[in-house]
């Protein structure tokens, strides 16, 4: 019997969205220094609005591959587009300028205020003063530094936590598409340092971005990263989300790469969801009006946020049960075995 075709009663199926081209897209880039090949035929993309962790042991590529995206170090071969360009068809200055860039040591003049630091480059691209003494002052005020505190005072008279911030408001204040940060928290203390990174996360500013950053910290990458990109020898090993890594290693580099810190991984990439059916069904109803966490939250945001409630606890969304750091812990327990 001939196909009829499809149903004059189905309504046909809709065209899909086309696929926005990425904002980043590196093919075959390959850099030497001497005769040791740091990077290795190199090719990845990058779409807009994704945080890309570059991840690995010392020496295997990430920074001078994080430097060749803004012409810092000048690739051997292979090409980087940036927005549909090549960036070697632009001047090296105009292409920065269109970058955000935070590097470890911060780098701020030291001659120059708060205020004229992070105003440099809107000032360099021909941007009204007025606009940028107000974008100035916003980006301080998100970053917990009140401009009427903060915009007169010289580097030397800020903490390194305090310094790291500007340098961040910096690298975003005209605005740019692409933000490229190398080792940004590597020099701060423990407490400072997870401080700046959850302003960093939470920033609305950088959820628009398209954002390439450095990390030897296995930890910050999960924490930050919507994809890692782990290196080994100038070449990829894997690709991909924080918990693909983890739970499904392209080989035994990637295996052996976490192992050590395996657990603490666990807990950033398994979900409420994830180990609700191991929680008591006898546990104690929470109280009208508790807060509640959604499925979605990972084991170690939910203690964190345990901790922060104390002895009330929270609610798990769509569950009548009290969640409590000792609830959460167990059925953490038995979900890894």
């Amino acid at each position: 019997m001939a196909d009829a075709g499809p149903s004059p009663f189905r309504s046909p199926s809709p065209c899909p969205l086309p696929t926005p081209p990425p904002v980043i897209r590196v093919a075959h880039l390959t850099k030497r220094f001497g005769a040791q090949l740091v990077v290795d035929d190199l090719s990845f993309e990058v779409p807009a609005g994704e945080t890309l962790v570059l991840l690995g042991p010392s020496g295997c590529g990430k920074t001078t591959l994080l430097k060749t995206l803004n012409r810092l170090i000048e690739p051997d071969g292979g090409t980087i587009e940036i927005n549909g360009r090549d960036v070697r068809q632009q001047r090296p200055e105009a292409l920065r300028r269109g970058i955000g860039y935070v590097i470890q040591q911060v780098g701020l003049l030291p001659h120059y205020t708060v205020a004229q630091n992070i105003g440099l480059v809107p000032g360099l691209l021909g941007q009204p003063p007025a606009a940028t003494a107000a974008r100035t002052t916003a980006l301080l005020e998100r970053l917990h530094l009140p401009a009427a505190q903060f915009a007169h005072v010289l580097p030397a008279q800020l903490s390194g936590g305090q310094a790291q911030r500007v340098g961040l408001a910096r690298a975003l204040a005209a605005d740019p598409p692409v933000v490229l940060l190398d080792e940004p928290f590597g020099a701060l203390d423990p407490l400072t340092r997870a401080a700046v990174r959850r302003d960093f996360r939470e920033l609305d500013e950088l959820r628009r971005k398209t954002v390439v950053l450095v990390t030897h910290d296995v930890a910050e990458a999960f924490e930050l990263a919507d994809r890692i990109m782990l290196l080994n020898n100038g070449r990829i090993q894997q690709l991909g989300p924080p918990r693909e890594l983890l739970r499904q290693p392209a080989n035994a580099f990637v295996r052996s790469f976490f192992q050590a810190e395996r657990l603490g991984l666990e807990m950033r990439v398994t979900t409420l969801a994830e180990v609700q059916p191991f929680l008591p069904v006898t546990a104690p109803a929470a109280p009208a009006g508790t807060p509640a966490l959604p499925p979605t939250t990972s084991v170690q945001e939910a203690l964190a946020r345990l901790a922060e409630a104390g002895p009330a606890g929270l609610a798990l969304a769509g569950t009548p049960g009290r969640l409590t750091p000792g609830n959460v812990l167990a059925a953490f327990g038995q979900f890894l075995t």
